[in-house]
């Protein structure tokens, strides 16, 4: 027996079809009325009436998109693969991974950033903590791997860097004596990040630093500025160029109301400032302005929909002309879970205390436990992360089409937002496969014609 897969998306486009699948990621073209034969065809074998009416070119397509997972034998076995995809990643045991900020103290006052209100510096006695719960930790032989990620507030600023430099040390130490990789990376401003602190950087095993830059001058000293108001982005800018030969660097752009026409732009002082190149040190890509504090009571966030359908209209203008990708062109298959939800992933704030999401940090009240010279102490709270499950009964995502390239987009989004009118966790495919199909199909691009 023979059943339309659950994750087929057809696109009518004139006489034909567009037909592609979220979880054998096949694009094809069908004549339309080829492909309702082979849709009856399929429905006469299901109901083992009469088909021998049927043409030899009808059974050879169907046999074709059976092939390619447009039809599947089971639905309900076709969505168990999927979602044992996601809980064999989610429960994964062999990896040690890190959010580390020594504190949520920062030199911006970026008017979108998280609220906080303890400006404390990691005290010795919790680094020691931690160094040691790493050691400890990494000496048992289950992990083949760690990573860390340093996060603030601004990691780089002065008693936060020693703190970094020092828990770097140890981790390293820790990671040769288990004999497993380390690796390293940071979310910084980039107002401190001269040549020196690249090359201090460097030397604890930080390969890659993720810096924002909304948009062109202009626009980003309005939303990223020092406490004091001073502009920051020539500053960053040039900090990039001076130390792309020992960092990688990853460049994000806070989309909102006021700065979304701007990003072609960005792009081209990127371009003309030569920081974009070929040699995949450096990355640049959009993120949409949430919610998070009361920066979008003003209504310059945008709404999913808006932000999506901005990325299509990037693409069309060009956006990755030049073999440099901002926005993604081609939907993959999610394999990997966020990090909060993976049972050996946490993040460390500056008193010990301990959370699961980065957007948590700084809010005791959502705090999983904390940590001390005896390890990790947990509450209640950890259940909310480790029952996760993005196709639970109380989650549409199961009934998805695009749950193989989704998973449940971020965890804390799809927990906060599910019962609202637009969940905020939705990936960009859910508002622009479509639209975005039939532009691939127009440039006859990864089309296959059946």
């Amino acid at each position: 027996m023979l059943y339309p897969s659950r994750y087929n998306v057809i696109v009518p486009d004139g006489d034909d079809v567009l037909l592609f699948n979220t979880h054998s990621l096949c694009f094809g073209r069908l004549r339309a009325s080829l492909y309702n034969d082979a849709l009856e065809l399929v429905e006469s074998l299901h109901a083992e009436t009469d088909t021998s009416n049927f043409s030899d070119q009808t059974r050879a397509v169907a046999f074709e998109m059976r092939q390619k997972g447009f039809f599947v034998p089971d639905p309900s076995a076709e969505s168990t693969v999927v979602t044992n995809r996601f809980e064999q990643r989610k429960n994964a045991r062999n990896h040690l991974g890190l959010t580390i900020a020594p504190t949520v103290d920062c030199n911006f006052a970026c008017p979108y950033c998280y609220e906080y209100t303890d400006y404390s510096i990691m005290p010795n006695r919790v680094q020691h903590d931690v160094a040691a719960y790493i050691d400890r930790t990494l000496a048992s032989g289950r992990y083949r791997s760690m990573h860390v990620t340093w996060y603030g507030g601004e990691p780089l600023l002065g008693e936060s860097f020693s703190a970094l430099e020092f828990l770097s040390g140890k981790i390293i130490t820790a990671c040769r004596n288990s004999d497993i990789p380390y690796s390293a990376n940071i979310i910084t401003n980039g107002y401190l990040l001269d040549r020196e602190t690249a090359e201090r950087l460097a030397a604890c095993n930080v390969s890659l630093a993720q810096i924002t830059l909304d948009g062109p001058g202009e626009l980003h000293d309005q939303t990223r500025m020092l406490k004091n108001g001073q502009e920051t982005f020539d500053r960053i800018l040039q900090n990039i160029k001076n130390s792309r030969d020992l960092l990688r660097f990853s460049i994000r752009m806070n989309v909102n109301e006021a700065n979304a026409s701007s990003v072609m732009q960005l792009k081209q002082i990127l371009l003309e400032e030569r920081i974009l190149d070929d040699n995949g040190r450096v990355a640049f890509y959009l993120s949409p302005v949430r919610s998070y504090t009361s920066s979008c009571q003003s209504g310059d966030c945008l709404s999913n929909v808006s932000f999506y359908k901005l990325q299509l209209e990037l693409i069309k203008k060009g956006i990755n002309n030049g073999g440099f990708q901002v926005v993604e062109e081609y939907p993959v298959l999610k394999e990997s879970v966020c990090t909060a939800v993976g049972p050996d992933s946490y993040v460390i704030g500056p008193s010990g205390e301990l959370y699961k999401c980065w957007l948590d940090l700084g809010r005791h009240e959502h705090s999983v436990g904390h940590i001390d010279r005896k390890g990790l102490h947990l509450n209640a709270r950890i259940n909310k992360w480790h029952d996760f499950l993005p196709f639970d009964e109380e989650s549409q995502c199961a009934s998805c089409t695009m749950l193989p390239i989704c998973m449940g987009g971020c965890p804390e989004l799809n927990i906060r937002s599910r019962y609202e009118e637009e969940n905020r966790a939705c990936c960009n495919w859910k508002y622009y496969l479509q639209e975005h199909l039939l532009h691939l199909a127009n440039l006859e691009k990864s089309v296959h014609t059946f």
